[in-house]
Formats: structure tokens, C-alpha cells, sequence
């Protein structure tokens, strides 16, 4: 579980969003970051059970999440600090581009998810050319009872190609998926979740229903002709 102090230190970072504040409460800071940290330890242990390719990648917890720091080269937003983290769970890490599971901490938008949200060109090729050989393996993939229950939202993509012409297909489904530019589910969960003593538990439960469309991703995205 995390501690209550942790989403409200989240809270007062997004209404106090400055390095002045952020080095007044440093101790604080620290006690957060902690504390996410040994959560994340806790998800690694029980995801590791659960997918071997987690368990042989050698994951480090604290390498797992997004840094606080903000990007402010090319943003308008100069605001320093992300009032979020992003703990990821990906086989290739630090390499990105592949399928993987994700907790998204923010007070209020607390979000649970796995696969792949953007990827290079090549890689996108090849996860569309997939689903177009074994779009049936995939449609019984996200239309499993299970995985509507979790995932209602179904999958969810950066954006799409507004034109698609790589691949003839007789199925409008199929074509709408073609034209996504990701393959990600995510799901709102509620802020209690994640203080209860139940939450690594509840969010196991998550990654376990994404875990055949991760696996789907990363056989794609690996396949060598």
C-alpha cells in the first residue's frame, strides 16, 4: 500500500509547484519518494511470480519510476516538477519502445494499465502486421470476459493514422485497430486502492489480465523473418 502522506505530499506539489517550495520540503519529498519506492519493490516481487520475463529482467525498483523533475526544453508549461509518478515495469528496461505494465500515482487520476502506448516505426509496423495475420488471436485476446471486466475502456493508442493503406483488410475492425499508433489498455482506479492493504494485490490483478496482450506485443515486436 501507499501511505496517505505520499498522495497528499502529490497534492500540495501541484498547488505549490516551485523549486522555493520543493526545497522546503525536501525531508518530506524524501519520505514520499521512499515510500513509493518500497511500494514498487512490492509490485516487482508479486509481478515477478507472475511473468518470468519481469523475473529474469533484473529490474531496480527505483529505476522503475518516472524522475520528479520535469523536462522544460521544449514545453510551455515551466513548471518544474511533475505532481506524479509513473512506475513501469517493461522486460527491455531501460530500452523503451515495448510492451510492459504501468501504475500511474496521481491524486484523483490514479491510472492502472499495460502495453504499449507509443513505439518507434518499426516497431508499430510490425505490431500492425501481426494483428493482421492472427487478428483472431487478438480479438480473443481483448474480447475475453475477463479482460472487458478490468480493462471496459478497452485499447487505447497515442492517436491514429488518419490514413492506412498499408494492409488490405475486408473488416472494419480490424482496420480501425490497423490505423492505431498504440496498443495500451489503462483504467481509473480510486486513490483508496492504492492506501488500502489490498492494493498491490488488486493491482497484480490488473497486470495479470494484461499480461496476454503485453505478451502479444512483445512476440510481434520481436519476430525476426
Amino acid at each position: 500500500m501507499i501511505k496517505q502522506t505520499s498522495l497528499n505530499f502529490l497534492k500540495e506539489l501541484k498547488k505549490n509547484n516551485s523549486r522555493e517550495w520543493f526545497e522546503q520540503n525536501k525531508l518530506t519529498y524524501q519520505a514520499y519518494k521512499d515510500d513509493i519506492v518500497f511500494f514498487t519493490e512490492n509490485l516487482l516481487l508479486e509481478l515477478a511470480k507472475l511473468d518470468l520475463s519481469i523475473a529474469n529482467a533484473n529490474l531496480v525498483p527505483k529505476k522503475c519510476l518516472t524522475r520528479v523533475n520535469r523536462d522544460l526544453r521544449f514545453s510551455k508549461d515551466k513548471t518544474p516538477y511533475k505532481n506524479y509518478v509513473l512506475v513501469v515495469f517493461n522486460k527491455n528496461a531501460p530500452h523503451g519502445n515495448t510492451a510492459g505494465y504501468f501504475i500511474h500515482i496521481e491524486p484523483g487520476n490514479c491510472m492502472v494499465g499495460g502495453g504499449i502506448w507509443q513505439t518507434t516505426p518499426e516497431f508499430l509496423k510490425k505490431i500492425r502486421q501481426e494483428i493482421s495475420y492472427s487478428y483472431e488471436e487478438f480479438n480473443e485476446i481483448i474480447s475475453n470476459k475477463q479482460f472487458q471486466d478490468i480493462f471496459p475502456s478497452g485499447i487505447q493508442g497515442q492517436n491514429k493514422s488518419k490514413k492506412f493503406t498499408d494492409f488490405y483488410e475486408k473488416s472494419d475492425p480490424v482496420v480501425e485497430l490497423l490505423k492505431m499508433k498504440g496498443f495500451c489498455t489503462k483504467e481509473l482506479i480510486n486513490d483508496k486502492i492504492l492506501t488500502s492493504t489490498d492494493a498491490v494485490k488488486i493491482i497484480i490483478n490488473y497486470f495479470k489480465t494484461a499480461k496476454p496482450l503485453i505478451e502479444y506485443l512483445n512476440k510481434a515486436i520481436e519476430f525476426e523473418e
